[in-house]
């Protein structure tokens, strides 16, 4: 048998060798670094479906207070969430006080379940509304429209603004106990000094309307549920506030005021006397997305934000407990500046 043993020949002697291809060069790709979690401001506005969601969180991570005043309490899905922060703070030895008023027909029910976690459960007494829609969480304090139902939490415009200050918290909590002690009393308590912020109640409220507007050189926004004015009443804390955003439109300030159109407030016709005597002076005015209610009470006046429970109604600036705040906090003026221009687009501008 012939073995035939193959093999690689040698080159021939001179033969020049072919160079070997380069290895190819590896060139890492580089990994790109992770995007900074955006920062969320502390004290800032939380209008809409914000609210509740810092609301909770707050409640939950509380140590020492949490303070409530509620004009109602209507249990449902989102507020039952509330509540059950509310009770699990008290459980775990959080001071929590919760004090409504009688106006709502599920009150009693809900804080009869609060007081059986261990809630500090009180109502004002019949003498005064209280139309407060406060919550003071250690050193953070709420502000704004927020009512305790399913609609404010979750489906209505509802202005807000979480407050994180200790002195400011300490202010509205001082507010809640003295009303909590007194229904009937009109609590004078010092200012906290803070430049950037002034926390206001009760009747303190028109005024710091007036001086809001007057001080306006640039632009005045309003959105709001209701301005009931009646021309039978010249001089009326409705009248005072009204002027007051004529006069700026007169002086060349950009006014401009969106009203709620929602059912219940066409039906009573409550913003339609309001509406035709801006127009008459050519405030420039709109009404909200009748799908909508608009149940909020905020007014800018150039780098000012003036966040209110309070309606533009005799009763509201004249009568009931109510909580509010001026601020001139950038990250609560660029939310709400934000939040007002998408209520204002959605509605109807009045010829």
């Amino acid at each position: 048998m012939l073995t035939v043993l193959l093999a690689c020949t040698p080159a021939p002697p001179g033969a020049t060798l072919p160079t070997p291809a380069p290895a190819p060069t590896v060139v890492p790709v580089p990994v790109p670094e992770p995007l900074p979690t955006p920062e969320v401001p502390a004290t800032r506005a939380v209008h809409d479906g914000a609210f509740v969601d810092a609301l909770v969180a707050d409640i939950d991570a509380a140590e020492a207070r949490v303070y409530v005043s509620a004009y109602v309490i209507y249990r449902g899905t989102l507020v039952d969430g509330v509540l059950d922060a509310l009770g699990d703070a008290a459980e775990r030895g959080v001071d929590v006080r919760v004090l409504a008023d009688e106006e709502g027909d599920d009150t009693a029910g809900a804080l009869a379940a609060l007081a059986a976690r261990g809630v500090q459960v009180a109502n004002d007494g019949a003498g005064r509304v209280l139309h407060s829609k406060l919550v003071v969480v250690d050193d953070v304090a709420f502000v704004g429209s927020h009512n305790l139902t399913s609609s404010a939490l979750g489906a209505n415009h509802e202005g807000g603004v979480r407050l994180a200050d200790p002195d400011l918290a300490d202010w509205y909590a001082a507010w809640h106990t003295a009303v909590a002690a007194d229904a009937a009393s009109d609590p004078d308590l010092p200012s906290p000094g803070d430049p950037m912020h002034e926390p206001l109640a009760d009747t303190a409220v028109l005024p710091a309307i007036e001086a809001c507007v007057d001080g306006a050189t640039e632009a005045v926004d309003l959105v709001l549920y209701a301005m009931a004015w009646d021309d039978a009443y010249p001089g009326s804390e409705v009248d005072r506030a009204m002027a007051s955003l004529e006069r700026a439109h007169a002086r060349g300030v950009e006014v401009r005021v969106v009203l709620d159109r929602s059912d219940w407030i066409v039906h009573n016709a409550i913003n339609d006397a309001a509406v035709a005597r801006l127009r008459a002076v050519g405030v420039p005015v709109w009404r909200a997305d009748p799908g909508i209610t608009t149940h909020a009470k905020v007014l800018r006046c150039d780098d000012r934000v003036l966040v209110s429970d309070a309606n533009w109604s005799y009763s509201g600036l004249a009568l009931m407990h109510g909580t509010s705040v001026l601020t001139a906090d950038p990250h609560v003026l660029q939310g709400t500046l934000t939040w007002m221009d998408a209520i204002r687009a959605a509605g109807t501008a009045v010829p």
